[in-house]
């Protein structure tokens, strides 16, 4: 009966131990895992609001505006866990779409697009879930590019390049279905607004001006993430 008892004593004495050390492991692989550096890239869709055309080199009408095509955007970024829900990161992209039509222009060939430089504060839900809901958002600026093979607009030709360096912020939210421990795919709704940026030409030739702005961008995004934790 003794030792019976002592056996019994000793298997629970082996199975708390073990236990415990389970337990410590699991607890040290999630704190490695909140405080942890991360690189992401991602690519995607865009679908940019019609926005105001509010100078061409000279006056233009009332209420005209710039109409674009569905675009795209590449994107990398890297951040710092500090905690299992709550992290910092910085990300540079090119979102890119080509221009459907301009009020009054008689021929339109060209691309406008966004390059954002954000800093952004990203929520989520634990790390060792298969399927991690998050939140985040962040400002910062990004460099808007008017490329043109040709604009004639009220008899204004215009064929090159112009750019503005303006202010931008994003709001984001998506799912992240985990590969592994440090890998992870993730579905990114953005929604993306760019200031309206003042482009100056070189050189114009019988303008009123030497100036082209339009208003402001607001930009849907749907993207597909890779993410990879070090």
């Amino acid at each position: 009966m003794k030792n019976t008892i002592r056996l019994l004593f000793l298997a629970s004495l082996c199975s708390f131990a073990f236990s415990s050390a389970t337990q410590a492991q699991t607890q040290a692989q999630a704190q490695s895992a909140a405080h942890s550096w991360y690189f992401k890239a991602d690519a995607g869709g865009v679908l940019t609001q019609d926005t105001d055309l509010k100078e061409f080199f000279g006056s233009v009408t009332a209420g005209s505006t710039v109409k674009f095509d569905p675009g795209i955007r590449l994107g990398v970024g890297a951040g710092y866990f500090f905690t299992d829900w709550f992290a910092l990161e910085g990300e540079i992209a090119v979102m890119a779409n080509n221009i459907k039509s301009i009020t009054d222009a008689e021929s339109v060939d060209a691309w406008y697009s966004q390059a954002p430089f954000l800093a952004n504060v990203r929520l989520q839900c634990p790390y060792d879930w298969f399927v991690i809901p998050y939140i985040g958002g962040g400002g910062g600026g990004s460099v808007a590019t008017l490329d043109a093979n040709h604009i004639d607009l009220n008899g204004t030709h215009f064929d090159g390049w112009m750019s503005d360096v303006v202010f931008a912020y994003q709001a984001f939210g998506g799912l992240r279905f985990r590969i592994n421990e440090t890998m992870g795919l993730s579905v990114e709704y953005r929604y993306f607004v760019a200031e309206a940026p003042s482009f100056e030409a070189d050189v114009t030739v019988n303008t009123d001006t030497q100036h082209a702005r339009f208003g402001s961008t607001h930009s849907h995004v749907l993207s597909l993430m890779f993410d990879w934790r070090f």
